[in-house]
């Protein structure tokens, strides 16, 4: 459960991308209050990301200030915000007392897919010349304990939202809320761009133990309209009525959105969420606090995600588990060792 939610996270945001500020409000209605949390609980961390990428592209650009239509930003910072069961069950609570069990996401808006997803393996041995097809420059592991065993690049598809603000503020209404996002996102196009992805497999010399999967990607890139209130989007967002003040809190707490891409990730008993520095840059260490010990490492740097995970063989038995130290270090020297 633990892997899924963070590949899903790191690598397979396209998947869940729904509509924006909207992910929210349906995050926990898509196909019902409590079918959502038995079916869908592994996706409402990767899924609540887009609400925040949605949120951080209201702000000034930092570049292409001159456009007159259009701004572009990159998000280049990464902030972990923690979503408990308690959070969770609060929110579920709070539609559920209101009667609101299903929702047509038609309704508040559409999402439009930009081109196609494709791919091709490639050769550990042209990872050297790869730059030039990825359209952005990397860093590779260089431990000379674990070798690349097989390399793969993608292209991600964009996406294009259309939001139905007034749909959105009437449900926001519903809830006695009285922040409201402004009617200058109306139907208008917001863009995410994503570009091309590469997944390694890396394994140590000499053993199956241990086995690492490297996932690198652009930093989202964002087109949106100008002409935004910006306070009047984050004040909408902060104040969403069936927001737990935990989490109200975190996001208030977000002090550079012109940057920063924050990462919801879903707590447990069993999980443990750390922030690190990887060569001077913030990064998410999550941990499973009993074995077999997962562990996944992920931080941004140089306008490039990157995202380590490790997990035991799962035909090997427990005497062969990796310990949990052992593989908190293991992430950790090779996300050092990039060059």
């Amino acid at each position: 459960d633990c892997f899924t939610r963070v590949k899903m996270v790191f690598k397979d945001l396209i998947c869940v991308f729904i509509i924006k500020f909207l992910m929210w409000i349906t995050i926990i209605l898509y196909e019902g209050v409590v079918s959502m949390f038995t079916k869908y609980k592994k996706l409402i961390a990767a899924a609540l990301i887009v609400a925040f990428i949605a949120a951080s592209a209201f702000f000034p650009p930092l570049k292409n200030a001159e456009a007159k239509l259009l701004n572009l930003l990159r998000l280049n910072k990464m902030q972990v915000i923690a979503i408990t069961p308690e959070d969770m069950t609060q929110i579920q609570n709070q539609f559920y007392n209101a009667g609101i069990k299903n929702i047509n996401l038609k309704d508040y808006g559409e999402i439009i897919k930009d081109g196609s997803q494709e791919g091709r393996q490639i050769s550990p041995d042209e990872l050297d010349k790869i730059e030039s097809e990825l359209g952005y420059k990397i860093k590779l592991p260089a431990d000379e304990n674990f070798e690349i065993k097989h390399a793969y690049i993608s292209k991600i598809e964009g996406l294009e939202f259309i939001l139905k603000v007034d749909k959105i503020n009437e449900l926001i209404k519903t809830f006695g809320g009285t922040h409201f996002f402004p009617t200058e996102l109306d139907r208008k196009p917001i863009i995410i761009n994503f570009g091309r992805a590469i997944d390694m497999d890396l394994q140590r010399k000499g053993s199956e133990k241990d086995t690492v999967a490297l996932n690198i990607v652009k930093t989202p890139e964002i087109v949106v309209p100008e002409g935004v209130d910006v306070d009047k989007v984050i004040d909408a967002l902060v104040n969403l009525p069936f927001l737990p003040e935990n989490i109200k809190r975190q996001i208030a707490g977000v002090t550079d959105w012109k940057e920063t891409l924050p990462i919801p990730i879903g707590t447990s008993d069993n999980t443990e969420i750390k922030e690190i520095t990887i060569r001077g840059n913030k990064g998410i260490l999550i941990v499973e606090k009993s074995g077999p010990y997962f562990v996944a490492l992920g931080w941004s740097e140089n306008g490039v995600m990157y995202n380590l995970t490790l997990w035991p063989n799962p035909a090997g038995d427990k005497q062969d588990f990796v310990a949990k130290e052992e593989a908190i270090n293991t992430l950790i020297q090779i996300a050092n060792s990039m060059r």
